[in-house]
Order: structure tokens, then sequence, then C-alpha cells
């Protein structure tokens, strides 16, 4: 019979080489490069003469944003004075088209400028 420190020995040998075996179950399958499916999205390559960059961001027409900016700045300019006057109780007939036209330039130019 064997003795308390040799069936000792033998147990931790055991224990220790229980992990040694392999972990996986079933095979994998087949590996390497494999044919991609033909639904699959395909890379390609920009057209001739477009870079990545123009076709990222659309042209901005500098000269149209700064003749809105400067638009956008003078009804900006006008708008106290015809608000101090409504205080007086006189309306200005244009108030509410200047007003429309600011909030109209404004979207125009954070939206040219965020694209």
């Amino acid at each position: 019979m064997l003795s308390i420190p040799n069936l000792r020995f033998l147990l931790v040998v055991f224990l220790f080489a229980l992990p040694a075996r392999p972990q996986l179950g079933t095979p994998l399958g087949r590996s390497g490069p494999q044919a991609p499916a033909a639904n699959w999205p395909q890379n390609h390559l920009p057209a001739e003469g477009v870079s990545l960059q123009a076709q990222k961001r659309p042209t901005v027409d500098v000269v149209r944003l700064q003749r809105d900016a400067q638009e956008l700045a003078e009804l900006s300019a006008s708008v106290p004075g015809d608000v101090s006057r409504v205080n007086r109780g006189l309306l200005s007939k244009d108030l509410v088209d200047k007003l429309k036209r600011v909030e109209k330039l404004s979207k125009q130019l954070r939206g040219e400028l965020t694209r």
C-alpha cells in the first residue's frame, strides 16, 4: 500500500496535470482566409480626381456667408431702436419682418458652418 506522503505527492501531481488536457470541446472549424459573402459591403476606392476631403465636406460659399453675416449684423443693430420705440407705444411695421429675417439668416449661417 502507498504511504501518506506518496499519496499526497500523487494527488498534487494529479491536480496539476488536470488543467493540462485540452480545454476545447469541439473543433473551431476551418481556419484561414475565407471568401466574403456576396451581400457583405465591399470597400471601394473613390472616383479618380475626387479627394476624400472633397467628398466629406461640401464647399462653402464664403462670399454669400459674409454677405449674410453683414446683413444679419445690420438688422440686429436696428432692432434695439425699434424695440425702444415699442416701449413708447410706436410699433414699427417692419419690426416683425426684421426679426423673422434675423432668425432665418442666423439659421442659414449656423447650418452652413456646422455641416
